[in-house]
């Protein structure tokens, strides 16, 4: 829990194990070069895979490539896991986590619930084995959800020395239950610190293992830089003379790299505020599900994350972070006649995970919530002539979400305090919740001009489990909470492409929010805040 380094520290303790298991990766073997042939555009059924076959994959189509005979003992090399490379670099990292976290261990005593008391060996198996330790904690959010940052780098451990993404999520939380159980002893295991950084951990491990790679093929300091911070460990080999090939035949992908910038007006009703801001984001896009194929086990197949920050004079007043995993998918594909009039279709379905942050506004007035896409089902449907494009997407996801409730103003204002009720509302002013989000998306576009819109739509409740969770004794929750909380958002934007390296577009953007806070022990609480956001911003964006 509180050991999480942020960003910054991860991505050096991430470089620094690299560089002490380089050598036992000196002997990589050489990219594949040779490609499967696209896939056929008939109306016959298309299975599109998890990811392009890459050189750690081991589930590569042998019988294929055997076809073309290109199955050699050099390729048969490829399908190897470096078990020594990737045990050395999670172990260093997690050493260096361990010395991290007994340097800051007295800020951290009030977090101490457990002592060994008599047979250690017995202390640890109750702790792996049973439920009485397993809890969800009360730290702050920043700490929570570093741990995103953390299960990237366990991750990219495996990920990096010729492991799957089933695998390397595997090796994640493997990682984190040794961190929770052995390593914060003294602490409870946390329950959503294993969720974020496992799930989280896998999904922001693998967009910038992805990343990397197609970054490093970009010109310019910016993606070069990118690509060193997203995957810092490949960074620090190359420096010191062992370079990591790039896993991926890249020749039949469809990537995106942009930046952008801004300046956007908010307004919100209830609140009575507005503001004027800068902002300052970027894109980028890995879709390889016309690349080599393998199967479920192998790679995800499309890559999808953006950033964004913005600036008034009050400070930073927003940050917004999404990236979403296609695991695999199931599709048709139909190619039109040779006429520029003639139509081409096709349509996908496939199964997909993601994660969110996403901090609006500030103070009283902030609305924040950070999101663990689980598990969900993704659909997408394409229209297409030569002048003419239609694209369709849509997401629907369950989530554990951690969420600051929408209705704490109107709650406060009521006298009341989050003290004696769930003790992460009165040390983080956040909850846990279960929930959902479903995204629907539609672009219509006409050579340079392109009309889009874009629906999000989530709602949360509340886990109210007081025996799972931590009750410090000068915290007690004898006055539970429930909240519920919803977000709507509508957008609509119109975009021109002035020339190959930069569009310009008009957004407007509308979000509902609601929320209720409800007392479980007393009846007698409760607050309702509702509340909508006008949104509209010009912006210009960089393609690389």
């Amino acid at each position: 829990m509180n050991a999480t380094p942020p960003f910054f520290a991860a991505s050096l303790f991430g470089g620094m194990s690299l560089l002490l298991s380089a050598p036992t990766l000196a002997d990589t073997q050489p990219q594949v070069v040779e490609t499967l042939p696209l896939v056929a555009q008939t109306d016959r059924p298309v299975t599109y895979s998890a990811a392009l076959a890459s050189e750690g994959d081991a589930s590569v189509e042998k019988e294929a490539l055997s076809e073309k005979g290109v199955l050699s003992e050099e390729k048969e090399a490829l399908s190897e896991k470096d078990w020594w490379g990737a045990t050395l670099e999670i172990s260093t990292v997690l050493v260096l986590g361990e010395l991290l976290y007994k340097t800051g261990s007295e800020a951290m005593e009030d977090d101490f619930d457990y002592e060994i008391d008599g047979n250690a060996a017995e202390f640890f198996y109750d702790r792996l084995t049973t439920g009485a330790s397993w809890k969800y904690d009360d730290n702050d959010i920043g700490m929570n959800w570093g741990h995103a940052y953390a299960g990237a780098l366990y991750y990219q451990a495996f990920r990096n020395h010729g492991f799957n993404y089933y695998e390397s999520t595997l090796a994640t939380f493997a990682a984190s239950t040794i961190w929770e159980v052995f390593a914060e002893y003294k602490e409870v295991v946390s329950i959503n610190d294993q969720i974020v950084t496992t799930w989280g951990g896998a999904v922001l491990g693998e967009s910038l293992y992805q990343f990397t790679e197609m970054l490093a093929a970009k010109e310019g300091w910016l993606p070069a830089g990118l690509s060193y911070l997203f995957n810092p460990s490949r960074a620090v080999r190359g420096w010191f003379g062992y370079p990591s090939p790039n896993r991926f035949d890249r020749s039949q992908a469809k990537d995106s790299f942009s930046v952008y910038t801004g300046v956007r007006y908010a307004s919100k009703d209830e609140a009575d505020v507005s503001s004027t801001m800068v902002m300052l984001g970027m894109r980028a896009a890995i879709d390889s599900r016309e690349g080599k194929y393998d199967s479920l086990s192998g790679t995800p197949s499309r890559v999808e994350m953006m950033m964004e920050t913005a600036l008034s004079q009050e400070g930073v007043e927003e940050w917004q972070m999404a990236t979403q995993l296609l695991l695999g998918s199931y599709g048709r594909k139909h190619k039109g006649g040779g006429l520029a009039s003639d139509w081409s279709h096709s349509f996908y379905v496939g199964p997909s995970t993601g994660m969110e942050y996403t901090s609006l506004g500030l103070e009283l007035d902030e609305d924040f919530y950070a999101v663990v896409n689980l598990l969900g089902l993704s659909f997408g449907a394409n229209w297409s002539t030569q002048d003419i494009n239609i694209d369709l997407r849509s997401d629907l996801f369950g989530d554990f979400a951690m969420v600051k409730p929408f209705a704490t103003k109107d709650y406060l204002s009521q006298g009341r305090h989050f003290w004696g009720t769930k003790s992460v509302l009165w040390e983080g002013e956040y909850g846990y919740a279960w929930g959902h989000t479903f995204n629907l998306s539609l672009e219509a576009s006409y050579r340079n001009l392109l009309l889009g819109m874009r629906l999000k739509s989530q709602r949360w409740t509340s886990i109210n489990d007081r025996e799972n969770e931590r009750t410090p004794l000068w915290n007690p929750n004898n006055s539970d909470l429930d909240f519920d909380d919803a977000r709507d958002r509508y957008e609509i934007y119109l975009s021109y492409d002035v020339s190959d390296d930069l569009t310009l577009s008009l957004h407007h953007e509308r979000i509902d929010r609601s929320g209720e806070i409800h007392g479980i022990d007393n009846p007698g609480i409760y607050s309702r805040l509702d509340d909508t956001e006008q949104r509209s911003w010009l912006q210009l964006e960089y393609h690389y």
